[in-house]
């Protein structure tokens, strides 16, 4: 198997080539950790729970944006990339503060109300899919108007948004919606790029069409004229 890395270093990209051999179709991580163990030791990439779980394995395989720990290679050559739309570090690793910030910019934490408020199944169900976010990023490196510098908070955000906007327990209600203005939901040309790469099926995009639903309803934002009726479902 041929191995092209496309990896940063001292300011530049540079593409390396390893030959490997493997019974099978291995992942793109067991690709990458054969290559540190016995190839190349320098090789930087982040990887930790192996399962899907903590998001941090995201690059992009021939072309494409995946988790490297499950994403199998086909065939007998493979580009492995580090992720769009953020700044690069070293090798494939990236840095997602820009996540981290948006996150931060948005207050996306619960604030529970003095009561003791039980939530019911059927209300659960409305946010369980969005709390699946692993927090991945890919959903933002294949997002267009991020991806072209546009202020927009992007579907990463959004989604984390809706898991406490949609939960009676918090107690800032409405006031969420006003602090999510800036964040220019009106932005998103509903393309489902989030929702085609999401590796957990979350659906961004379908919070984020929600969430402007809400913010036109308010008053708070026009309706777009061109969204196609994207807002009617």
């Amino acid at each position: 198997m041929k191995v092209k890395l496309r990896r940063y270093r001292e300011g530049k990209f540079e593409t390396h080539e390893y030959e490997l051999e493997f019974e099978g179709k291995p992942t793109v991580l067991e690709v990458l950790n054969r290559i540190k163990e016995e190839l190349d030791p320098s090789l930087s990439f982040r990887a930790m729970c192996r399962a899907s779980i903590c998001g941090t394995c995201a690059v992009k395989v021939n072309g494409e944006h995946r988790l490297a720990c499950n994403t199998r290679v086909e065939g007998d050559e493979v580009l492995i990339e580090p992720a769009d739309g953020y700044p690069p570090i070293k090798d494939l690793v990236v840095s997602h503060e820009s996540l981290y910030e948006g996150l931060r910019s948005a207050k996306v934490w619960f604030a529970p109300r003095e009561e003791n408020l039980k939530l019911m199944p059927e209300e659960l169900r409305k946010t369980s899919r969005a709390w699946d976010c692993i927090l991945c990023g890919i959903c933002n490196s294949v997002c267009p108007p991020l991806l072209e510098g546009q202020d927009f908070g992007g579907p990463s955000l959004f989604t984390k948004v809706y898991t406490v906007l949609e939960d009676p327990r918090d107690m800032r209600g409405e006031e969420r919606l006003v602090e999510l203005m800036p964040l220019n939901v009106q932005s998103c040309v509903h393309c489902s790029n989030c929702n085609l790469f999401c590796p957990k099926g979350c659906m961004p995009e379908r919070w984020i069409t929600i969430i402007e639903g809400k913010l036109v309803q308010k008053g708070y934002i026009q309706k777009k004229s061109e969204d196609f009726g994207f807002l009617g479902f």
